[in-house]
């Protein structure tokens, strides 16, 4: 306690409790600032971590919830790759299996066929081999067939003047006949001989293109198309009259639908001076009617007897519309029976009262005439030849 002089001074003491209790107010003052300062930091402070942690918490909450959703959409991406995984590796089993049962499949499918495979291939061989045999033994047939039939034919062939020119009765004794061509002779002597292959060869022209050989003779189709190609072949017979037909009036002459017979196509006149010494007539082989050597006198007659006839078709057709469509008809159909009676009657000898029996009988003792190179009679009432 403070004094003056030692003495107890209660001013100084009222000063300094004054003094005491002002600090001790601006000590509570500045106690209660800092504690309302703290205070207020504290708050603020409070306010700012709560804000912090709130937002901490949030940014928690919020990472959490994401990475909750990152763990989910991670476990159901892994579910899902697992079962996709799973799916695959089903779908790959399955394929498997089924690639399995396939190849198993194919494999017995693959034995079936190629047991039936071979199965079907000795039934082929079987039947190519039972064919083979079976046609070996038809074309065996019909080649023997074939050769029989086409020997027959060609030796059956006629190469005698005789089958194109038809004489009348003891005329062939005063002519000398002949076959021009080298290939007539050539074709007879083949026929004759039976050398059908040979013979067949030379007629192919250009119309048959078929092989054919000694083992393996030609169809029938191909047959008719050469006999045909032998029946256009034209030759050219040669006629010389002989010293005995000197005086005789002959006429060479051939069939015709319009005259009954008239002037042959093609033929010649040979003469010596104004003197008829022979003739060259050309012909085809398949010619159906022949060419007639008569009298003049003979000719006459027969062709009086074919104009007669005509003129009886015609009057007979004389109503109707189609008359000389009608007439030509039947003359043509006529045609060959008046060849075939022609040549009955001029081959006929005559009559045994004939004031010419003598100089027949004569005739008859000499030989008969005969194409150059062949001992055969040129006279015959047969066509060129029968194919069938």
């Amino acid at each position: 306690m403070a004094g003056v002089g030692g003495r107890f001074d209660l001013d100084e003491l009222r000063r300094e409790a004054e003094a005491e209790k002002k600090a001790a107010r601006v000590r509570s003052i500045v106690s209660n600032v800092i504690l309302v300062v703290l205070l207020i930091a504290v708050a603020v402070g409070g306010k700012i971590g709560w804000d912090k942690w709130q937002e901490k918490r949030e940014a928690d909450r919020i990472a959490e919830e994401a990475a909750i959703a990152a763990a989910e959409k991670a476990a159901a991406e892994k579910k899902a790759a697992e079962a996709e995984r799973e799916r695959i590796a089903a779908e790959k089993r399955e394929a498997e299996k089924k690639a399995r049962e396939e190849a198993r499949e194919a494999e017995r499918k693959a034995r079936e066929e190629k047991i039936a495979a071979e199965k079907k291939a000795r039934e082929d061989e079987r039947r190519r081999k039972e064919e083979e045999r079976r046609y070996a033994e038809e074309h065996k047939a019909e080649q023997q067939e074939l050769k029989k039939y086409e020997d027959r034919v060609v030796s059956d062939l006629s190469f005698q003047i005789g089958d194109h020119l038809c004489y009348g009765y003891g005329i062939d004794d005063i002519v000398d006949s002949s076959v021009d061509e080298a290939r007539w002779a050539e074709l007879a002597q083949l026929a004759q001989k039976k050398q059908t292959i040979e013979f067949l060869e030379e007629l192919r022209g250009e119309s048959v293109t078929n092989s054919f050989s000694d083992t393996r003779y030609p169809d029938r189709d191909t047959f008719a198309k050469l006999l045909d190609n032998l029946d256009a072949e034209r030759f050219t017979i040669v006629l010389r009259l002989k010293e005995e037909a000197r005086g005789r009036k002959l006429a060479l002459v051939a069939p015709s639908v319009e005259k009954g017979l008239d002037e042959p196509e093609g033929s010649r006149q040979m003469k010596s001076g104004a003197r008829v010494i022979g003739w060259t007539v050309p012909f085809a082989y398949g010619d159906k009617l022949p060419l007639f050597l008569v009298d003049q006198t003979t000719a006459d007659r027969f062709a009086r007897e074919w104009t007669q006839l005509r003129r009886r078709l015609r009057s007979e057709a004389a109503k109707l519309d189609n008359r000389d469509e009608y007439v030509a008809r039947r003359l043509e159909k006529e045609l060959p029976d008046f060849v075939k009676s022609m040549k009955i009657e001029v081959t006929t000898p005559p009559p045994e009262d004939s004031p010419a029996k003598e100089s027949v009988q004569k005739r008859e003792a000499k030989p008969k005439a005969t194409m150059k190179g062949s001992s055969s009679d040129i006279r015959t009432l047969s066509g060129p030849r029968n194919r069938r």
